[in-house]
């Protein structure tokens, strides 16, 4: 219906997915086909929706037990409590909950008397509820007459709705078996009295139900139980076999094309393109030269931003070598001992008569201002000239020690950012990597709608939702309508009993929703449910479990619910789970 309704609303879109194939056609493209096919598939829906409200009222009605019951079932439908053994929950076929459970004193005499049934009720490791009975006066009450009244009304409803989406005058199967399907086929437009009821023949009524005396004229019992099997058994197959009429008939024809067909643009100018750049990049060195040259490429990348980096990180942080230096330490050292040593002997033969502690501590600091000093002087005499050729060399050599020291500085540096540099290295690959799959995930979602990201999930979540909760508050205790006006109209004229019946009716359809509107409501619910199974992997098992539960209240499977009991929990689903909540900073942005 989305589908339909937005090639509706925009009739270009229709025409651009339509393709050449309807655009010169005999009939060609016309906009008036969607807006059909959005009518009947309306007209559809309104049908699907008025029977499923009326399947999902009669489960409603399902009163037959009390008490505990409500619960859960427990139990072989006796009336008792079965008694419940082990972490399996065992129970026993007879004597229901006034049997003790076992013990090592009556194991031997149970032993061959009774056959357990196993039946999975607690998922704990260890073993619990070893003898779990009801004491007096716990038991589940049923009431079997209302169970058995209805299981017949839930048939006569199936029958009733397979009849209305089945060929005309088709007849179900064991249709003999109600009075009224064979007075209809037989032609006997005289209809069955009102207060009688209308049971199937594997069902009994009255004294005849009980075998005895004391059955009421209103009670009813199924006397033939491999009967009504057969007839339920029958009906399912029909089902299937309707299911797949009406698809044939309907849904197919209404059915999107799918994601291919519609996008049928992206491949005729994606693959195009994309011959003519492999061409225009082979037709020189051919396919091989080019395979060879992109594999060296990637090598190449991959080895400088992925290997080694990658390697390096870990040689550092996993292994005792560490980091490979780049300078020589020990030549530096070298260079430092021979500079205090050359100084040192020039101290000797220029300055012999300076303090030896003196000596001593311009050699070790390296100090060479009086060697600067006396090659400022014998510089200007030419006579001198071994003199300045020595305090250059020695010069030179204090040069070579600041370089070594600023290589090993460097190299320090480098050793500290060591990581970092690495990681920066890495950069391009991770953004590379990111961007192409960006990329993939786009054309793959674009193509074939499969890899929807989180935040359109939530979304589509949330539309669904503000559906439900616009059908809720339209049918939340609304005003009754307008009087009718005086003139020209039967308003008046009507009697005071009619009048309160259409007042109780009133007040009746305010508190619950009508079938054609649950219908609705169970199919946005569906759509819920199909989301949460689908994108399970987006949601936390907690968030999974508690939202199925409350869909499960608003559908009213734990029990009938008003509207406003249904806006409650809608709106206890919008305060509770985080991806309910709207970003609004995102959606200004």
């Amino acid at each position: 219906l989305h589908h339909w309704t937005l090639r509706w609303e925009r009739p270009f879109l229709g025409w651009l997915e339509a393709g050449p194939t309807v655009w010169f056609s005999e009939r060609g493209y016309s906009p008036y086909v969607a807006g059909k096919k959005v009518s009947q598939i309306q007209a559809v829906l309104a049908r699907r929706c008025a029977v499923i409200g009326e399947i999902q009222q009669h489960l409603w009605r399902a009163n037959w037990q009390r008490g505990v019951a409500e619960w859960g079932m427990l139990g072989h439908g006796q009336g008792e409590w079965a008694a419940v053994m082990l972490e399996h929950g065992d129970m026993t076929d007879v004597g229901g909950a006034t049997t003790p459970g076992p013990s090592p004193q009556n194991n031997q005499q149970q032993q061959g008397k009774k056959k357990r049934i196993s039946m999975k009720i607690f998922n704990h490791s260890s073993f619990v509820g070893g003898n779990v009975r009801n004491t007096r006066g716990g038991q589940i009450l049923v009431d079997d007459d209302a169970l058995t009244r209805w299981s017949i009304d839930g048939i006569k409803v199936v029958r009733d709705q397979l009849y209305r989406a089945g060929m005309a005058g088709a007849q179900l199967p064991y249709y003999e078996n109600w009075p009224n399907e064979v007075r209809h086929f037989n032609g006997d437009t005289v209809g069955h009295s009102d207060v009688e009821i209308d049971h199937p023949t594997w069902a009994k009524k009255g004294a005849e139900a009980n075998n005895d005396i004391d059955g009421t004229p209103s009670s009813i019992a199924i006397k033939d139980l491999p009967g009504m099997a057969d007839e339920v058994s029958s009906l399912l197959q029909s089902i299937e076999l309707n299911l797949d009429q009406q698809r044939q008939r309907r849904l197919n024809k209404l059915r999107p094309p799918s994601n291919v067909r519609r996008n049928w643009y992206m491949f005729a100018l994606g693959i195009p393109a994309a011959a003519y750049a492999t061409y225009h990049v082979c037709k020189e060195h051919g396919g091989y030269f080019l395979l060879k040259e992109v594999l060296a490429k990637i090598n190449e990348f991959c080895k400088e931003h992925i290997s080694e980096p990658c390697y390096s990180i870990y040689q550092e942080l996993f292994t005792r070598t560490g980091r490979i230096d780049v300078n020589d330490r020990k030549a530096r050292l070298d260079t430092i001992e021979s500079l205090k040593r050359m100084i040192r002997s020039w101290l000797d033969e220029t300055f012999a008569d300076m303090p030896e502690a003196e000596k001593i501590a311009m050699s070790n600091n390296m100090d060479i201002s009086l060697i600067e000093e006396l090659k400022e002087e014998s510089i200007k005499h030419i006579y001198e000239l071994n003199s300045v050729v020595r305090c250059s060399l020695i010069e030179m050599q204090f040069i070579k020690k600041e370089l070594l020291n600023a290589l090993v500085a460097m190299d320090e540096l480098m050793g500290s950012n060591e990581i970092n540099a690495r990681l920066a290295a890495m950069t391009p690959a991770v953004i590379l990597v990111i961007g192409i799959r960006r990329v993939f995930r786009f054309v793959i979602y674009a193509l074939f709608k499969f890899g929807a990201p989180k935040q359109e999930i939530y979304a589509s979540f949330r539309k669904t939702i503000l559906d439900m909760e616009r059908l809720l508050l339209m049918r939340d205790n609304p005003p009754p309508n307008p009087e009718s006006l005086s003139w020209g109209s039967t308003r008046h004229a009507r009697s005071d009993s009619v009048e309160a019946n259409d007042i109780e009716a009133n007040q009746q359809s305010r508190q619950t929703l009508t079938a054609a509107d649950l219908g609705m409501l169970l199919l946005h619910i569906h759509e819920c449910r199909t989301i949460l199974w689908e994108s399970r992997r987006r949601f936390d098992n907690s968030v999974l479990r508690n939202v199925s539960e409350d869909l499960a209240e608003i559908a009213g499977e734990r029990g009938p619910v008003s509207v406003r009991q249904q806006l409650q929990i809608l709106s206890r689903m919008s305060r509770t789970y985080k991806f309910m909540k709207v970003d609004y900073r995102s959606m200004m942005g």
